[in-house]
């Protein structure tokens, strides 16, 4: 059974990630890290909630990863339509005769 003070770290790093507030999950990762070094070092070795702990952690990071590299892929499409916008925007330079007719 994980800790609560575990699962509610947990939950501030999906809450992060879902509102997209990169910028403190830096922090909520290590204070995920320091809270399971804190439950782990006070188990003694051969308890299974140590593995339980450390795969929990485990499957938070890589979740937080996928979450991040999936953010970046979305942008970088996004990214890559910017110059086919350009050509509908109603700018002197964005004009471009289309066909000329000599008299």
């Amino acid at each position: 059974m994980i800790p609560e003070r575990l699962r509610t770290s947990e939950q501030e790093i999906r809450r992060s990630v879902a509102r997209r507030q990169y910028a403190e999950l830096p922090r909520r990762l290590d204070d995920l890290h320091r809270i399971a070094d804190e439950l782990i070092a006070g188990l003694p070795g051969s308890d299974p909630l140590r593995l339980e702990i450390i795969g929990f952690v485990l499957a938070t990071i890589e979740w937080a990863r996928l979450m991040l590299a999936t953010q970046r892929e979305v942008w970088s499409g996004q990214l890559g339509l910017l110059p086919r916008v350009g050509r509908y925007l109603d700018r002197p330079d964005c004009r471009t005769q289309a066909m000329c007719v000599d008299l």
